[in-house]
C-alpha cells in the first residue's frame, strides 16, 4: 500500500492551500549539527510545518531552536508559490544558488558570501 509521507517542500502546498494570509518560506535550518533546506509555512506569529506538528507554532521559538534567520531564507506568497509549483513542476527550493546543496556543514551565508565577487 502506498504510505509516503509528503516531504517539507510538498507540505507546504496543503498548509498554502488551507489559509489564504499563508506565505511560503524557503530557509536554511540549523538541526541536527548540520545545516539543512528546508519549507514552512508562516501566518501572523505562527509556522505550520507539517513535517514537525500538525499544529501551528509560535514563530519565536521556531527561529530559534532552527537558528532561522531572514538572511537564511526566500519568502513567497502563496500565490507566487502556486505559481512556481505550475511553472518550474516541483514544490522547490527555486533558487539554486542561495540553496547550493540539502545540506551544508559551514553556515551557508559563508558559503554564499565566500563566492561572490571571485572570478
Amino acid at each position: 500500500m502506498f504510505d509516503r509521507k509528503p516531504d517539507a517542500w510538498e507540505s507546504c502546498l496543503e498548509a498554502a492551500s488551507e489559509n489564504s494570509e499563508t506565505e511560503v518560506v524557503h530557509g536554511w535550518i540549523f538541526e541536527d549539527g548540520i545545516w539543512k533546506v528546508h519549507a514552512w509555512c508562516e501566518f501572523d506569529d505562527r509556522v505550520i510545518d507539517l513535517t514537525r506538528s500538525s499544529h501551528s507554532m509560535p514563530k519565536f521559538e521556531y527561529y530559534l531552536k532552527y537558528m532561522i534567520s531572514d538572511s537564511r531564507q526566500k519568502r513567497y506568497s502563496r500565490i507566487r508559490f502556486f505559481e512556481l509549483v505550475g511553472d518550474e513542476g516541483h514544490f522547490g527550493p527555486y533558487d539554486k544558488e542561495f540553496f547550493f546543496a540539502e545540506t551544508s556543514e559551514v553556515d551557508p551565508l559563508e558559503v554564499i558570501d565566500g563566492g561572490k565577487g571571485k572570478d
